[in-house]
């Protein structure tokens, strides 16, 4: 799990990196920006970051279930 939380930060850490060095990405200005250009692709990087993270969250809901699952069948009672 501290691998997961080490991307997590390194995801948001990349993010705010990127937020400050394209302000445009701020304001969603990015019409008329040529495609491939460096700035497009900042914006690509926080998308799939963004997704990215979603993803271990929900990761980490599943094995907080799991656990929960687990943790309900140790107590119950057989007869």
């Amino acid at each position: 799990m501290a691998a997961l939380a080490i991307l997590d930060a390194a995801l948001a850490a990349s993010e705010a990196a990127l937020l400050a060095a394209y302000a445009e990405l701020y304001n969603g200005a990015l019409e008329g920006i040529p495609r491939g250009a460096s700035v497009l692709r900042a914006n690509a990087v926080i998308i799939h970051a963004r997704r990215l993270a979603a993803a271990l969250a929900t990761y980490r809901d599943s094995l907080d279930r799991d656990a929960l699952r687990e943790e309900r069948a140790r107590h119950r009672i057989s007869f």
